[in-house]
C-alpha cells in the first residue's frame, strides 16, 4: 500500500521556501489518483487511474468547481467522505480530518483527502473531510495566504467562524450516518499541519465531546493552550506525531511536553527522518492508542461519539 508519507509529504514547505508553521504547508499535486469515482471512496486496493479517468485529470482545472477529489462523497456544507468496504469490528468509528493549508483552485485538497480515505481503509473507519476557511490565512514574508483555505487557530477567527464550522460538520455526520445506516459511536479528530494546530486548540478548550484527537505535524504548546487546558475539564487523550527534518518539529515537541506537564492523557511518536508528513506508522500508533487496543487497556476517550456542543 501507499504510504501517507508518500501522499502527505512536503515537497516544499512553502510555495516560497519559508519555514513549515502552524498556517502554512504545501502539498504535492500527484496524489495517487483512485480508481473510477463512486457514491462511497475507493477502497485500498483501488489502481491508479489512467488517463482517461476523471480522478486523473489536472485537478487545477477541476477544484475550482469540486472541493471533494472525485471518488469521494460530498456531504453538505463541503465536506467530502468515504466508508471503507469493510468495517473493523467493535464500535462504529468516525475519523473527521482537517486539512492543511490549501491554496485555491489548486487540487491540493484531494492528496489529503485521498490520503486520510486509505489510512480509514485500511484501518476499517468511516472518514469525514470538511472544510475550512478562506480570509483568515496567514501572512509571511515573502508571500500571503490570507485568502488560502484554513482553519480557524486565532482567537478572533474562531469567534468569527467555529459555530458555523461546527454546525456544518453536525450536519455533515448526520447525514453521513443515514448513508451508512447508523450511528458513529466513537468520533475521532485528526489534524495534518494547519489542521493539528486547530485539532489542538479544540482538544485543550475541550470544545468537542470526541473521544480523541491526533495532531501530525502541527499542534504547540504555547501558553495560552496550556491556560485552556488546565482549566478544561473534557480532557479527550491526544496523540501526537511529528518528522525531525519538519523545521516545526520543535511546536510538536513542546505540545507533547506540554500535555505531560498537565497530566493529560497522550502519547507521542517523532520520525527522526521524517519531514513534513503523517506516516502511516505514526497513524497506526494514533489509533491503536485511541481505541486501547494496547494491553488491553479500555479505550481512553471521554466522548462516545457526542455531538459537538
Amino acid at each position: 500500500m501507499r504510504s501517507l508519507v508518500t501522499v502527505l509529504s512536503l515537497t516544499a514547505l512553502l510555495v516560497a521556501g519559508a519555514p513549515g508553521s502552524a498556517n502554512g504547508d504545501s502539498l504535492p499535486l500527484a496524489a495517487a489518483p483512485a480508481s473510477s469515482p463512486s457514491a462511497a471512496a475507493a477502497t485500498p486496493a483501488a489502481a491508479p487511474a489512467s488517463s482517461a479517468s476523471p480522478a486523473a485529470a489536472p485537478p487545477e482545472a477541476a477544484a475550482a468547481a469540486r472541493w471533494c477529489a472525485p471518488e469521494l462523497a460530498s456531504l453538505p456544507g463541503e465536506v467530502c467522505a468515504f466508508l471503507p468496504a469493510k468495517e473493523a469490528p467493535g464500535p462504529r468509528v468516525l475519523m473527521i480530518f482537517l486539512h492543511g493549508v490549501v491554496q485555491p483552485d489548486s487540487g491540493w485538497q484531494w492528496a489529503q483527502q485521498r490520503g486520510a480515505a486509505r489510512a480509514g481503509a485500511r484501518h476499517g473507519v468511516a472518514v469525514m473531510m470538511p472544510r475550512g476557511r478562506r480570509g483568515i490565512g496567514p501572512k509571511t514574508m515573502s508571500n500571503t495566504m490570507e485568502d488560502w483555505w484554513c482553519w480557524p487557530t486565532a482567537s478572533a477567527a474562531q469567534a468569527a467562524h467555529e459555530d458555523a464550522l461546527i454546525a456544518e460538520w453536525d450536519a455533515a455526520r448526520a447525514e453521513l450516518e443515514r448513508r451508512a445506516g447508523g450511528r458513529f459511536e466513537r468520533v475521532l479528530v485528526f489534524g495534518f499541519s494547519n489542521g493539528a494546530y486547530y485539532a489542538t486548540s479544540l482538544a485543550m478548550r475541550g470544545r468537542l465531546p470526541v473521544d480523541g484527537y491526533a495532531a501530525f505535524a502541527g499542534g504547540s504548546g504555547a501558553r495560552y493552550l496550556q491556560r485552556a487546558g488546565a482549566q478544561t475539564k473534557l480532557r479527550a487523550p491526544i496523540f501526537v506525531g511529528w518528522g525531525g527534518k519538519d523545521p516545526a518539529h520543535k511546536d510538536q515537541v513542546a505540545l507533547a511536553k506540554m500535555l505531560r506537564k498537565l497530566k493529560w492523557p497522550s502519547r507521542s511518536l517523532g520520525k527522526p527522518r521524517a519531514g513534513h508528513a503523517m506516516t502511516d506508522d505514526q497513524v497506526d500508533k494514533a489509533f491503536a492508542f485511541l481505541s486501547g487496543r494496547r494491553g488491553g487497556d479500555k479505550a481512553p476517550g471521554q466522548g462516545h461519539g457526542a455531538r459537538a456542543r
